[in-house]
């Protein structure tokens, strides 16, 4: 589950080629590439409230797909300006986790083939002066909520955006053992942070049909969640 940051090697010196694709040409796309999407916990500046945005279908994550060449942090970074108008420091963002998807229907046509992502997961906390900065992008999102992750972990959310937050909440736990580490804290109170670390890292989602059932109007479309370890 944990990885102190997101590697990107790039072997040779690589230059992108992107174009515009038409929603054909894209939908063609869809049907035979998995596409790469980074997403973001946005945390309010306490750490106690995480932001979802409703978009088609349902309450999501920040973020979306990864341009060629780009860094999961640098496609965080240019998502997070297009969408909620906010520009920050690559160093801010954590890593939180990674995870696969796949969608049995999709915006473009033939809607029916659907899609699939492989989804990295970062963490941003914001500033109290970033916090009234915040404009969704209309285009993206209906409307907004903050909720407690306990809220998200117990109410009735995508499993993938459930495992994102068990993840979030078992790496504090991690940041609060390498700080006791670090500042030479007693073997102890150093034993009882690992224990709750290696507690919550054990987390894994239940495999299998998922108790939360997508229900997408746009769509005409209502299914369950499969979940494969």
């Amino acid at each position: 589950m944990f990885q102190a940051s997101l590697p990107h090697h790039d072997t040779g010196g690589f230059t992108s080629h992107r174009k515009f694709l038409s929603d054909k040409e894209y939908g063609e796309a869809l049907d035979c590439i998995v596409k790469a999407c980074s997403d973001m916990l946005l945390l309010s500046p306490d750490g106690q409230l995480v932001f979802l945005g409703k978009r088609v279908p349902d309450w999501w994550f920040v973020g979306g797909r990864i341009f060629p060449g780009e860094t999961p942090v640098q496609s965080c970074r240019r998502l997070l300006q297009r969408e909620l108008g906010l520009l920050v420091e690559p160093e801010r963002f954590t890593t939180v986790c990674a995870q696969s998807l796949a969608w049995a229907m999709r915006e473009q046509l033939p809607k029916e083939h659907g899609t699939t992502d492989a989804q990295f997961v970062l963490s941003l906390m914001l500033r109290e002066d970033e916090m009234g900065k915040v404009v969704l992008d209309p285009k993206e999102y209906s409307e907004s909520q903050w909720a407690r992750p306990e809220d998200i972990l117990s109410g009735s959310y995508h499993p993938a955006l459930k495992f994102a937050v068990h993840a979030l909440l078992a790496r504090r736990k991690l940041q609060a053992l390498q700080v006791a580490v670090s500042e030479g804290q007693d073997d102890g109170r150093i034993a009882e942070l690992a224990r709750a670390f290696v507690h919550a890292s054990m987390h894994s989602p239940p495999s299998g049909r998922s108790d939360y059932q997508l229900s997408a109007r746009e769509l005409d479309y209502e299914c369950e969640v499969v979940t494969t370890l």
